[in-house]
């Protein structure tokens, strides 16, 4: 940390009336990304030495922090950036930007009034090949109110791991110990890589119903390795943009139990894993690997994981030797592979969890495997079309009740549009047990939930749970739309909710995921962009995957939803609507993504169309560029 810091507390320990009349003043505003900003009546940049009265925001001296990683002092921040994924009801920050805080330059997150904010690091970046040695994470942070009081507030320190987290805890109760030092370890067997986050989030806020959510300061950043040595930052790194949603083609997994020792890496076709599994591995594999589970692998490599092991059959690798396309659900980017065990019994037989002797990991091309683990399927889906229930914002303490009492006749109209037979209503919120809804619908006051146990029977997710229309009649009575007079949340804990969505159209999960190579392209409005005509190729590819039970997954940029555009069976044809050009797929990824069924595409170009297409184009009503097509196999 630069001299001024030190001369900046030398001068508090003696002047602690100078600091007690400018403690009370605020920061400046936010700056424009890569900019510092002064409070309004501190110096300039330029000046050796600040005044003792000059103007900070408001918070009390911290301790004198050692060298950092990141001090804010060279002005850069364009290595963080918003991460809303580490926990429900986290919103974009407001704006970044550098300001004089508690004795020195730091990062200003401005509040974006409505909700909590993640701030992510970019740690790869960051440090490069030294990411994989920090072991502890040091940083100050402190808080300021719009209106000048001091509000107690909490969150978490993250790691990110390829889409895997863990956090620890911090908080701010006193006025004396704001600003305060937090950290986060490291947990064993695990290392920040490619790709990975540190996320400092503010998730409780006292003042969020008084003044609004206050403005969070982040300074003295500092990796440390196993020995307590500092690992030098690079400033200049730019922070990438985190997936804030859920990966499609993944599982989420509850009843999620982990296969201790299976850590381990190797170079391409060689395997690592437990072998021999011990008598503990083999009575977990016996009692969880069990029809209806999946296991789920953690990874780093160029080509997926595949499993080997004895089972039924002797030695036998889990994958089609003749392609060693895994029959998986691969993540998006990589990273993870999901194997049901109706996948794994077509190799290695029926009942093969009793007779395993030995269970690894191998891949084509070197590989690191971080964990294995066994869970089972939730049922979370990723919705392809939603509407909001707007308004449906509150809090409440564990066991009350709070949304619509009494619905107005705008909330029932929608509800009673919207929330039919087939749909999904998806509740985000931020609590320590999940959210159910009470309502009255066929039946009178009724909890949504086994009040036996108090589990809900909806699909939960980090911050989210799902139910389904089935399951909320279950409890209320079918047709239970057209009665309901309000309209509440509960939980077993104290509560918020941040929004209600009413959905339909999943996203189905696909395996053997190809892709139509030379589909990228971009077109203006109205205009068609694709292989025309397709190649021999193309034409055999597509008529191999492209079949009853697949998929086909367009990925884009455009403010509409891009349609396809062929022939096949019907001579040439838009598989849209075209009374009102509103697509039939599901469109996810915030309007990056859009999947077709063969049957959606069968209902335009007709049965069979995958044999005789000569070209394949998509389509947008606004400008719109495509970077991807692929095919996916969903039975």
């Amino acid at each position: 940390m630069k001299a001024k810091k030190v001369l900046a507390l030398c001068v508090a320990a003696a002047m602690t009336m100078s600091l007690a009349a400018c403690g009370n003043e605020e920061a400046g505003g936010n700056a424009s990304q890569g900019t510092v900003e002064q409070s309004p009546e501190s110096t300039a940049e330029s000046t050796q030495e600040e005044s003792p009265a000059s103007s900070e925001a408001p918070g009390d001296a911290a301790p004198e922090a050692g060298p950092a990683s990141i001090d804010f002092e060279d002005g850069l921040f364009g290595f963080v950036g918003d991460n809303t994924t580490v926990a429900g009801g986290l919103g974009n920050a407001g704006g970044y930007s550098i300001v004089d805080y508690n004795g020195s330059k730091a990062l200003e997150v401005a509040p974006n009034g409505a909700k909590g904010v993640g701030v992510g690091f970019q740690i790869d970046a960051l440090l490069g090949d030294k990411a994989a040695q920090v072991k502890t994470v040091e940083a100050s942070v402190g808080v300021s109110s719009s209106d000048g009081k001091f509000y107690a507030c909490s969150g978490k320190v993250y790691g990110l791991y390829a889409g895997e987290k863990d956090g620890d805890a911090w908080s701010v109760y006193l006025e004396t110990a704001n600003p305060k030092t937090v950290s986060y370890e490291v947990p064993e067997g695990r290392s920040f890589g490619e790709g990975d986050n540190l996320v400092i989030s503010l998730e409780t806020d006292n003042a969020s119903s008084e003044s609004g959510w206050q403005t969070l300061y982040i300074d003295n950043v500092t990796f440390k390795d196993a020995d307590g040595n500092v690992i030098e930052a690079d400033t200049s790194a730019e922070y990438a943009v985190v997936e804030t949603s859920l990966d499609p083609n993944l599982m989420v997994l509850k009843d999620v139990v982990e296969l201790e020792g299976f850590a381990g890496s190797g170079a391409g076709w060689s395997q690592s894993g437990p072998n021999p599994l011990t008598e503990e591995q083999a009575a977990l594999i016996a009692e969880n690997l069990v029809p209806g589970s999946v296991i789920e692998i953690e990874y780093s490599s160029d080509s997926p994981i595949w499993l080997v092991s004895d089972g039924q059959t002797g030695w036998q690798r889990a994958v089609d030797e003749s392609t060693f396309a895994v029959c998986g659900y691969v993540a998006a980017n990589g990273g993870k592979v999901q194997y049901t065990y109706e996948q794994l019994a077509s190799f290695w037989g029926e009942g093969f969890e009793q007779n395993m002797t030995f269970l690894q990991g191998e891949s084509s091309a070197d590989f690191e495997i971080f964990s294995v683990k066994i869970g089972v399927d939730s049922g979370f889906v990723t919705l392809g079309s939603t509407v909001e229930l707007e308004g449906f914002v509150c809090s409440g303490s564990g066991w009350s009740q709070a949304g619509f009492n009494p619905l107005t006749d705008e909330q029932k109209a929608f509800i009673t549009e919207n929330l039919v037979p087939g749909t999904v209503l998806e509740i985000e919120y931020s609590a320590e047990s999940p959210i159910w809804l009470v309502s009255d619908g066929q039946t009178g006051w009724h909890r949504a939930v086994d009040e036996s146990s108090y589990e809900v029977c909806g699909a939960v997710a980090d911050g989210k749970v799902q139910y389904t229309y089935e399951q909320l009649a279950s409890f209320w009575g079918e047709g239970f739309e057209q009665n309901m007079t309000f309209l509440q949340g509960e939980s077993a804990a104290d509560f918020e909710i941040f929004s209600v969505k009413i959905g339909s159209g999943a996203v189905q999960r696909a395996h053997d995921l190809v892709e139509v190579e030379g589909f990228a392209g971009s077109g203006a409005g109205w205009s068609q962009s694709g292989p025309n005509p397709l190649t021999e190729e193309q034409v055999a590819l597509i008529a191999e995957k492209l079949v009853p039970g697949s998929v086909l997954n367009i990925e884009y940029t455009a403010d509409t939803p891009i349609w396809l555009v062929s022939d096949g069976q019907t001579g040439w044809q838009r598989a849209v609507d075209e009374s009102t050009y509103e697509v039939c797929g599901a469109v996810y990824k915030d309007g990056g993504a859009v999947q077709y069924t063969y049957e959606q595409l069968a209902s335009f170009w007709g049965e069979g169309f995958e044999k005789k297409m000569t070209f394949l184009q998509g389509e947008s009503s606004s400008d719109y560029e495509i970077y991807s097509v692929k095919i996916g196999q969903t039975n």
